[in-house]
């Protein structure tokens, strides 16, 4: 069974997920039950799991076109005037790189106990026997 073309509408809203069952139901002139019935197909179903990874991949590339162009102005701020831009320009690069700052900790190790070494013979005998 291939799907109707208001089966393909009502998966791309679902996919889209901006709407409710009520709502994609409104849009496409069918009854909820028609809906809750269409869920429950597989082709149904992998149409819109298609659609979602089809604008995955979409919102991808514009990312991916965009990204050059942030890197510029992220290099652009690492010479900012301002200390604190700076800082939070450089704070950013190395958390994309997953390079974090040490943690600081306080230890502290007063103890009451004595350590005592203890020689082997040969190094504690008398020089002169």
């Amino acid at each position: 069974m291939s799907l109707t073309k208001k089966q393909l509408e009502a998966a791309k809203f679902m996919a889209e997920g901006n709407m409710t069952d009520e709502e994609i139901a409104k849009a496409c002139f069918i009854g909820r039950t028609t809906l809750y019935r269409w869920k429950q197909n597989e082709e149904f179903q992998q149409a819109i799991y298609d659609f979602t990874a089809e604008m995955k991949k979409n919102i991808e590339r514009k990312l991916m076109s965009m990204s050059s162009k942030a890197l510029r102005e992220l290099d652009k701020l690492l010479s900012a005037r301002s200390e604190m831009v700076r800082l939070q320009a450089i704070k950013d690069v190395l958390d994309r790189l997953d390079i974090k700052p040490a943690d600081k900790q306080n230890i502290d190790l007063k103890t009451d106990m004595d350590i005592v070494v203890k020689l082997p013979d040969e190094l504690t005998a008398d020089k002169n026997d």
